[in-house]
């Protein structure tokens, strides 16, 4: 082999290798990206569920309520009926 073979060889060889680490870098940033989408996608989804777990809370409490009114009403309704019945 001659020299410009060789320098030709060693030539193509780094191209080559300058390719694979052009196109890791992209395939990174492009990930790099994507991970970054996520981890917000993330967040968002996290403080939604906390956000949805209080009002879930909350609205346990007033059914809670309601039921206990709910149920005074129901004993005063039974009252008034029971009254009703012995004017009868």
């Amino acid at each position: 082999m001659d020299i410009g073979t060789i320098l030709a060889l060693i030539i193509s060889g780094c191209v080559l290798l300058y390719t694979v680490f052009r196109d890791n870098t992209k395939d990174t940033d492009g990930l790099l990206t994507r991970v970054s989408e996520l981890e917000t996608k993330q967040a968002v989804q996290e403080s939604s569920m906390v956000r949805i777990e209080a009002d879930q809370n909350k609205m346990r409490d007033a059914l809670t309520k309601l039921e206990n009114q709910i149920h005074d009403l129901d004993v005063k309704i039974e009252k008034i009926i029971t009254i009703l019945e012995q004017k009868q």
